[in-house]
């Protein structure tokens, strides 16, 4: 066995368990013999690839950014040295990974040709909380959009995420933020804090439109609250990455941040998935940590 498949049926609300069995045949064609494992309940994915991961070359992820994270989570637990390679064939919501190694867009059949002529990548991965992130952390309304987004039964891509950031836009709840990072460190009260390993986040937002998932450096971008009609102007600029320069903003790289809060509780997305703490997030990057396959 080379390849391991992890599906997640509920991805994409139901889309990938009716993509499985394509993208099943298509790994087969492509890498010979499959192991499928279909995750039975959220989480689950981290014990099932760090149990069999070291046993095969490649980990190919049949599922969003959720699934892509619990992959990855399983196989930053094995020594460096047996780790396989992490693959994704997007069936999710947002599908921000997918877009960072070139597989968002395709069909399965293409996504795995594209994976197959491709080439592995060593990639830097963020670590807070003890969890280990891939794209992206982000702080408070960006993890109050993720948790919203796990609650519809239909729809995905940018115009789910636009409709979802509009509806939350009005029930907003700025923190307020105590940031040490060196001599960026700072103290505000914020609408949002992304760190960002890769560009793009929520579907389509260049939140951290520089970040370069191999550098051994996150990108920070904090946003300050703005009044309702303000946000609604500044929201097209945020999309295409242009907003870095608004006097609302910070924007700068660091390899290690800590984060809290005097409210109390930090809401933190960790790639789409919620926590909830009270504590300190401390966040560090990890460089060239996880092998990452690209499509070509």
């Amino acid at each position: 066995m080379t390849t391991l498949l992890v599906v997640n049926p509920a991805a994409g609300h139901g889309r990938a368990a009716r993509l499985a069995e394509r993208t099943l045949q298509a790994a087969e064609a492509a890498w010979g013999r499959v192991d499928r494992i279909d995750t039975p309940a959220p989480g689950a994915a981290i014990a099932l690839v760090r149990e069999r991961g070291a046993a095969v070359e490649r980990v190919v992820v049949l599922g969003g950014d959720g699934t892509a994270h619990e992959a990855a989570n399983g196989i930053l637990a094995l020594p460096p040295e047996a780790r396989p390679a992490l693959a994704v064939v997007p069936a999710g919501t947002g599908n921000d990974f997918a877009k960072l190694v070139h597989t968002v867009g395709h069909t399965p059949e293409a996504a795995i040709t594209r994976l197959a002529r491709g080439q592995v990548r060593r990639l830097d991965v963020g670590l807070a909380w003890g969890e280990y992130f891939l794209n992206s952390v982000g702080i408070g309304f960006d993890a109050d959009v993720a948790e919203r987004l796990t609650r519809l039964r239909h729809g995905r891509g940018l115009p789910v995420y636009l409709l979802t950031v509009f509806r939350a836009l009005g029930g907003r709840r700025p923190f307020r933020a105590e940031v040490q990072a060196g001599q960026h460190s700072f103290q505000d009260r914020l609408l949002l804090l992304e760190v960002g390993n890769g560009p793009v986040v929520g579907g389509g937002f260049r939140i951290t439109p520089q970040a370069t998932p191999d550098d051994g450096l996150l990108d920070i971008c904090a946003i300050q609250d703005m009044p309702l009609p303000l946000l609604l102007l500044r929201l097209p600029l945020v999309m295409l990455g242009r907003h870095l320069g608004l006097p609302q903003v910070r924007h700068f790289r660091c390899a290690t941040l800590s984060v809290r809060s005097p409210d109390g509780e930090l809401a933190v997305q960790f790639d789409g998935e919620v926590r909830r703490r009270a504590e300190p997030l401390e966040i560090r990057v990890l460089p060239g940590a996880l092998p990452v396959l690209f499509g070509a």
